[in-house]
């Protein structure tokens, strides 16, 4: 692995070190100030939030990182930001018909500035801007939790103080990343060219419905959960699956550079090879950490988060093996996106959301919580086993 390769991923490493542990703090906050049901509206919103971006990086996501030395920074720009404003609108519109908080207004500005945050954040990926990228990951939930504090104690105790210290953070890091990067942007260059959108749709697409599917994969239980029980089982069920999310820090540390690397990699052999050794660190490293976050004891969480998540290291040691299998097979994933191969993604997510579906109509009006992590094991799994069938087959070509 080349020297200027490991540090990447050693300083990824590090910046998404201190994102987990600055989320951590946010969510143990969460928690404390407005309890399971608070954190369940919060989860929820932030599942509907998630959903509308996967829609939004059609045209930030992917494709930015992909055409951006092809087709420059600012005609991306303005194709993405009349996405970004349309998808945005209906969104709201449609999250307002359905929700009772009344948050649809908070819905619409957050999902406008992190869809002009994830174009920035795509744009350092396809420079290898790593630093830039390290950076504003940090800062995100940093800005958070400070903001979080001040609007508790000084505007609004309810849960709503945690969207405005959304809004704040988001509206502060999008000027900060448009100052920094003027000299990259020009107004004369920002047109909206059909034959760029189009190009940028079609990748995009192929990539965010992989992500959308695979989103079904990781939230559609939280839906059910909802449906059946409540927020407040949400709200303690959340907190397991971000746990077992955040173990999956160098897996996606590694995958990001790795990524960025493979993009510019014209050896497909030696792609294939360098995608080997990423994922056995992966797949070291995530076994490591969970063999100790299952050796903590159930009383810990309940100190941390309260007694109403007296269920969170039952949740850790059902999801445990998919967490594990998930480490290795979002490497493979990020491979064959970098090498334009993005039909094997859509159909490991199909696979998964039938799985999901299934299983949730079965399993989770009848084991509640337990059967909400059962689904979603089950189905990382399924994808993951789907990815590494389809990787050991292609890498037998390479050979």
């Amino acid at each position: 692995m080349a020297f200027d390769v490991k540090k990447n991923i050693i300083m990824t490493i590090a910046s998404k070190s201190a994102i987990l542990i600055l989320n951590f703090l946010v969510l143990v906050l969460t928690t404390r100030l407005w309890g399971a049901e608070g954190r369940g509206v919060i989860a929820m919103f932030m599942a509907d939030i998630s959903l509308l971006a996967i829609i939004a990086n059609i045209f930030t996501g992917s494709s930015v990182s992909y055409y951006l030395k092809r087709t420059g920074c600012s005609r991306l720009l303005a194709i993405a930001l009349l996405w970004i404003t349309i998808s945005s609108i209906v969104g709201a519109l449609i999250f307002h018909y359905f929700e009772k908080e009344n948050l649809a207004l908070f819905f619409f500005i957050i999902s406008v500035f992190l869809g002009i945050l994830a174009f920035f954040n795509s744009s350092y990926v396809g420079t290898q801007r790593i630093k830039q990228y390290n950076l504003l990951t940090i800062l995100q939930p940093l800005m958070l939790l400070i903001f979080m504090i001040l609007f508790y104690y000084f505007w609004d105790s309810s849960y709503r103080a945690f969207f405005y210290a959304q809004v704040l953070s988001l509206v502060i890091l999008t000027i900060g990343c448009l100052c920094l990067d003027k000299n990259r942007y020009s107004l004369t260059d920002m047109k909206f060219m059909v034959p760029v959108a189009f190009r940028s749709f079609k990748f995009g697409l192929q990539t965010e419905l992989s992500n959308f599917l695979q989103f079904f994969n990781y939230r559609l239980s939280f839906y059910f959960l909802t449906y059946y029980i409540g927020n407040a089982s949400v709200g303690v069920f959340s907190i397991g699956v971000t746990i077992a999310e955040a173990i999956w820090i160098v897996s996606r540390s590694i995958s990001m550079v790795q990524y960025s690397r493979l993009l510019s990699e014209k050896n497909e052999k030696e792609a294939w090879k360098g995608t080997n050794e990423v994922a056995k660190y992966s797949f070291i490293i995530t076994l490591l950490i969970l063999f100790v976050v299952n050796l903590l004891p159930g009383e810990l969480y309940t100190f941390i988060f309260g007694s109403e998540f007296i269920d969170v290291k039952r949740i850790l040691l059902i999801l445990s093996p998919g967490v594990l299998l998930i480490a290795v097979s979002n490497v493979f994933g990020h491979y064959f996106s970098a090498m334009g191969k993005l039909r094997i993604l859509v159909v490991k997510s199909l696979a998964g959301v039938l799985v999901t579906l299934l299983l949730s109509i079965v399993i989770i009006k009848r084991m509640h919580i337990d059967g909400a992590s059962l689904v979603n094991m089950s189905s990382n799994v399924v994808t993951s086993l789907i990815l590494f069938v389809a990787y050991w087959r292609y890498g037998k070509k390479e050979k």
